[in-house]
């Protein structure tokens, strides 16, 4: 499913937006860039057509939630710097979902992925009313293992052989999750922290 709005962060320097044709080249350049793949071999190298037959067919899935996420330059123009989404969201079983995030090499380290995971936390937990996020990761992945650690996400264990290596064989990969207790009772406020610290070392 698509929403028909975007959604804004707090800082206002982060707006994720449904999918649309205008980022299709985008994506498919973010999708097949080396950098990306390192941490997501599972991933399938893409065509504008895989990524426009993707968008269809997520616009019309109730269980996930994609975004493209954008940036506010100094110029006041938005620029395309990653994609996010809340996917296999259950409102059945456990009222949960998982969230991915993917972004563009060159915005590594200047809060603008904190910016976009706080706003697409916020939304799951107070505009959803989702009790439980979950997160994979893999296991090298340093990075993002410490910046979901920093935040308050719990590790809850290893998943052996989950995603595929891009080799022929699998890998292990990091589980982690936050609750909504979690989230209010002080994930939320870390996370905003952070950001701002990002920011300001800019």
């Amino acid at each position: 499913m698509l929403l028909s709005i975007p959604l804004i962060s707090k800082s206002g320097r982060v707006a994720l937006v449904p999918p649309s044709e205008v980022d299709d080249e985008a994506v498919v350049s973010l999708r097949n860039d080396p950098a990306t793949r390192r941490f997501q071999p599972f991933l399938p190298l893409v065509s504008i057509t895989d990524i426009r037959a993707q968008r269809t067919a997520w616009a019309a899935d109730p269980n996930i939630l994609p975004f493209n996420i954008h940036a506010l330059e100094p110029s006041g123009k938005w620029k395309f710097v990653g994609v996010t989404r809340l996917h296999r969201i259950d409102r059945y079983y456990g009222n949960s979902c998982e969230v991915g995030i993917t972004m563009s090499p060159k915005n590594f380290g200047t809060g603008l992925a904190s910016d976009a995971m706080h706003t697409i936390l916020e939304y799951a937990f107070e505009e959803q009313r989702l009790r439980r996020v979950t997160f994979h990761t893999a296991v090298e992945n340093i990075i993002i293992r410490g910046w979901i650690e920093r935040a308050g996400g719990t590790f809850e264990g290893i998943e052996r052989d989950y995603w595929l290596d891009g080799k022929g064989g699998y890998e292990d990969v990091r589980l982690y999750s936050v609750l909504y207790r979690e989230w209010v009772g002080g994930c939320r406020a870390r996370m905003e922290q952070g950001a701002a610290g990002e920011k300001a070392r800019l």
